[in-house]
Order: structure tokens, then sequence, then C-alpha cells
């Protein structure tokens, strides 16, 4: 059964994470095992039926043990649409040590049977999306009912007690109004909330990032009161130092550079071939050397800061203080409901 990020997890995903960046390993890999998805977002380029080209369980447990990650998330598109995922969650996990499993999905499929079954296959967290805390998420998604099913399911997978449950916000231009709505609509929930910030590599549409200075000022007097020591947003598990760099990659026109995607993060495809991002998903390779060589040497794009990139790219002090502080929020989740 999966775990959550308990003390001792967290030990387990530093040490393994630094030896990684010392063998020059990822440390934490999206496995995608489908570009089809449930839904058609307004932010994202998955949605219309694809051919996947999607292999098996033991594929994708052979490229992972390949790779030896400290943390794997299960993705796509949307994850459950496949209908062996259980068997690739089992292929993968590793009982008491890492890689430390994480299933990120839109939860349109997610129901509490399914969310029992899941973690006694492995998985540890449930990283569910929300962008508005309304049925506006609804609009956003193309998903009718969907903020009705959230606001159903995830209170009543977080009474369990698990500590398992976190939300991820991609903000944008439309929700960044609404951060601390969504922050109280998390907490009331009695879950986790994940940021990310949107990139218009995926869709070419301009429409969602953020302007400068009329928004990142505003998004730095919300950061001012999400992380204030004193009566902050406790739900919130991401740092404030990946949130200020997520406004400064805005203030530096879309731009943060250093990016080291092949290194320290990179993805799986549906058909097990590796890609350095998923902004490149045409760019394929058999192994991590055929990556390195050809592509994250060379790699000068800065074109993007979202979640993976933003919390693989810390410094290692950094790294260490919010896995701590992620793994305590992870236990006062677990107290608060059992």
């Amino acid at each position: 059964m999966g775990q959550s990020i308990t003390t001792a997890m967290a030990a387990g995903i530093i040490a393994r994470a630094a030896r990684n960046l010392i063998l020059g390993r990822p440390i934490c890999i999206a496995l995608e095992v489908t570009h089809n998805c449930t839904a058609n977002c307004k932010h994202c380029d998955k949605g219309p039926k694809v051919e996947d080209n999607a292999v098996g369980p033991a594929r994708y447990r052979q490229v992972c043990e390949a790779l030896s990650p400290a943390v794997i998330q299960i993705a796509g598109g949307e994850p459950l649409w496949r209908d062996d995922i259980l068997d690739i969650i089992r292929a993968l996990h590793r009982p008491g040590t890492t890689p430390f499993l994480a299933l990120v999905s839109n939860a349109s499929l997610l129901t509490i049977e399914k969310y029992h079954k899941l973690r006694e296959a492995g998985i540890s967290q449930f990283s569910i999306s929300l962008d508005f805390p309304d049925d506006r998420h609804d609009d956003f998604r193309r998903i009718p009912g969907l903020f009705a099913h959230l606001n159903d399911l995830i209170p009543a997978m977080a009474s369990f007690g698990n500590g398992d449950i976190t939300i991820n916000t991609c903000i944008t231009r439309a929700n960044y109004p609404f951060l601390l709505e969504i922050v109280e609509t998390v907490a009331r929930w009695g879950a986790k909330l994940n940021f990310s910030t949107y990139t218009d590599l995926r869709t070419k549409n301009d429409d969602y990032n953020l302007r400068h200075p009329e928004d990142t000022v505003k998004l730095h007097a919300l950061a001012d009161t999400i992380f204030n020591r004193r009566n902050g947003a406790s739900c919130v598990m991401t740092g404030e130092g990946v949130f200020r760099r997520y406004i400064k990659f805005y203030e530096n026109g879309k731009y943060l550079p250093n990016c080291r995607t092949g290194k320290r993060f990179l993805v799986v495809n549906p058909d097990g071939r590796l890609t350095p991002c998923a902004m490149f998903i045409d760019e394929r390779y058999d192994t991590l050397a055929e990556l390195s060589d050809k592509f994250a040497r060379k790699n000068n794009c800065g074109g993007c800061y979202v979640s993976i990139r933003a919390n693989t790219e810390k410094p290692l002090r950094e790294l260490i203080v919010d896995s701590i502080r992620t793994a305590r929020l992870s236990r006062a989740n677990m107290k608060s409901e059992k």
C-alpha cells in the first residue's frame, strides 16, 4: 500500500535525490501513461483522442528502474483512462522505499472505490487539478459537473486521514485573482495545495500569461498573505521561494534560464521513450545517455517554469527544508481527520 510523506519517507526522497544529483540522474520523472484525456482544458494541449502506441507495465518498470528517480508522477492526459493503471502502479511500487508514487489526475473518473484500490496498489499521493473555487472550473476543463464531483469526493477521501490528497492549481491570468478563495476551498476540503504556473509553450495562447507589472505586483501581494508567518495559508505545500520564482518568471518576460530538463526531471511517454519535458513531446530518445547528449547538454530553453521544474531545480538546502515541511503538513492532515 502507498504511504504518505512521513519524515522517514521525506528523508528517503532527499537521500535518493542527493544521490541522483551526484550521478546525473533525474530526481523526478513524469510517467505519462496516456496522452488521451477526459478533459479539454483551455490551458493544455491534451484532450482530443490520439493514438498512444502505449507499452505495458513491464516496460514502464524497466524504464523507471533504469532512471531510479526519487519521485514518479503517474500522469497523462488522464492516467485513469488506462484500463491497466493498477497493474502499472503495482509494477512500479517498492513498499517502504522510493520511488514515491503520485497520481496526477483531473479526478473525473475517480471514485472512493478507485481511491482505495489505487492506494492498495501503491499510490502515496493523489494530485488533483483545480483551476477555480467553484463551477467555473467546469467551464475551464470543459467537464460539466466536475467541481461538484470534487466538492463531494475530496473531503470524503481526506476524511480517511491518510494525508495523501494534494490539489494542484496552475496559476493563470484567468484564476490568479481567486487564489485566496482556492486556498480556502482546499483548506475546507482538508487537503494540501500545490501551485504551478502556466506556459504558452503547450498551446501558443498568450491570453493566460500574467502581465508584468500589472499582474505580478498583485501576485506578490497575494504571496505576502499566503506565506505570512503568523496567519498564512497553512494548507499550502509550495515553498515561498518557488512561488516567488514563479512571479520572477513573468517579471523576466516569461523566461528563466538554465533549465535542467533531462537532468533533474524528464518525461516518459506512453510508448516508453524519453522526452526532456512535455513542451518537447516530439523529441524522443531511448536512453538517458542519448537524451543527455542530443538534447540536455545543448538545451538553452527557459520558456516555462512549471512545478516539476521549479521543485527539482531547488538548491539542496531548500529541497530538504520544503520536504520536511511537506511531511509535517501531511501529518497535520492525518491528525486533523483521525
